[in-house]
């Protein structure tokens, strides 16, 4: 009798192979407008209508008035409001932003402001020359500044009321709400911070802040720096 531990064990069953995942659903691509549609709209969105129609009116506004702007002036958003009798001079690809507040320029009689060549001024800004105010080359005005070349009232019994001639340099950068009071020149590259009162003359190359706007450091610039 053969012994049982040399006998063929029964073999087990193969388990069973689960059904591999069925492939995810293709997932449809969104809709691709015609070429035409699309170029169209670049074109629309590259003219800018509304600000190039707002630019034109301010134009046509300051010939009105006796201005004059260089080629390539541009107006966003509202138009800024120019007033009094003085004499406003605005340079070549001076660009003035008014979406969110219009930018207003107070030019008294005999008075002068210049706009130079690539000058920005943000919204809200406000200048008020019953002298001068020169805004120098590239030079860019944050939001909600003032520069005011007259105090408007004395002080004291018997004193003048002041007035002195205001002057920005090349490339000079002043922050949000910075204002500028009579008389103070910026040099070259300065920047000021945003909030300062500036009622002291500020050399080139150099960074101020506070009220009234104090030194804080140098500014590291080659000569032809231009801001972006």
């Amino acid at each position: 009798m053969a012994s049982l531990a040399s006998s063929p064990s029964p073999s087990a069953p193969p388990a069973p192979v689960p059904p591999a995942p069925a492939p995810p659903a293709p997932v449809p691509a969104d809709p691709v407008p015609a070429s035409g549609a699309v170029s169209l709209a670049g074109k629309l969105a590259a003219l800018q209508p509304r600000h190039r129609l707002t630019t034109l009116i301010t134009r046509i506004a300051l010939r009105w008035q006796g201005a004059s702007a260089g080629p390539r002036f541009f107006v966003h958003g509202k138009r800024p409001r120019v007033t009094g009798k003085g004499r406003v001079s605005i340079g070549a690809r001076v660009n003035i932003r008014c979406d969110v507040a219009p930018v207003r320029i107070e030019v008294a009689q005999g008075a002068h402001v210049t706009l130079s060549d690539r000058a920005f001024l943000n919204t809200g800004t406000m200048l008020i020359a019953h002298a001068a105010i020169e805004i120098g080359p590239s030079c860019r005005i944050g939001p909600d500044c003032v520069l005011c070349d007259s105090n408007f009232h004395a002080v004291h019994e018997g004193d003048p009321v002041r007035v002195a001639p205001i002057r920005l340099g090349r490339n000079v950068w002043l922050g949000r709400g910075v204002i500028v009071l009579p008389g103070v020149t910026i040099g070259d590259h300065a920047v000021v911070a945003a909030g300062s009162v500036v009622c002291a003359d500020i050399p080139e190359r150099e960074v101020w802040r506070g009220n009234p706007a104090t030194f804080v450091k140098a500014v590291r610039c080659s000569p032809d720096f231009v801001r972006s």
